[in-house]
């Protein structure tokens, strides 16, 4: 009897360091989905951003030299144009758009885009794709998060950098 004095002390002990290290596993596991799901949020945004972009060139194909000067810019107005430019209504006349020319609207197009990409906390850029400097030069759409740059994405061959958090999408 003497000797088994403080065993079930001991028997406790164990358990709540067990139950302890198993709890730190389970914090830890936890963090990581976490960091995981704002991951994949971010990249979608970022996707739906781009899709955006492509299809407003689409939309516009004359104007994407314009659109890409504008989108690459730093201003939010451009000769007058703003994001909110040639949709307005005035008046009684329900639905009823100003006229813009192509320039205009791709200038409109591109500073829409720009807020819907920083509202969603991603940056974007309109640039040649890697390897298509010929006849034809393809644009592409850049889209960044986090510290990286969009400019910061590939490197002079077209690869990915290492560590950078970016897409690249070929839009037209």
């Amino acid at each position: 009897m003497k000797h088994q004095k403080g065993i079930g002390l001991i028997e406790v002990m164990v358990s709540l360091l067990l139950l302890a290290v198993a709890v730190l596993g389970f914090s830890a596991m936890q963090f990581n989905a976490v960091k995981a799901t704002d991951e994949s949020i971010i990249r979608s945004r970022a996707l739906n951003v781009m899709r955006g972009g492509a299809e407003m060139m689409r939309a516009n194909p004359d104007g994407i030299s314009t659109f890409r000067t504008v989108l690459n810019g730093s201003a939010t107005t451009v000769d007058g144009i703003t994001k909110d430019s040639c949709v307005s209504t005035t008046g009684t006349e329900t639905g009823t758009a100003k006229e813009c020319t192509i320039a205009q609207l791709a200038t409109r197009d591109a500073l829409t885009l720009k807020q819907f990409a920083s509202d969603n906390d991603v940056q974007i850029i309109a640039d040649t794709c890697p390897g298509t400097n010929g006849n034809q030069p393809l644009t592409c759409l850049i889209a960044s998060w986090g510290k990286t740059k969009p400019g910061d994405c590939l490197d002079s061959s077209g690869s990915y950098n290492v560590g950078s958090t970016c897409f690249v999408m070929e839009a037209y």
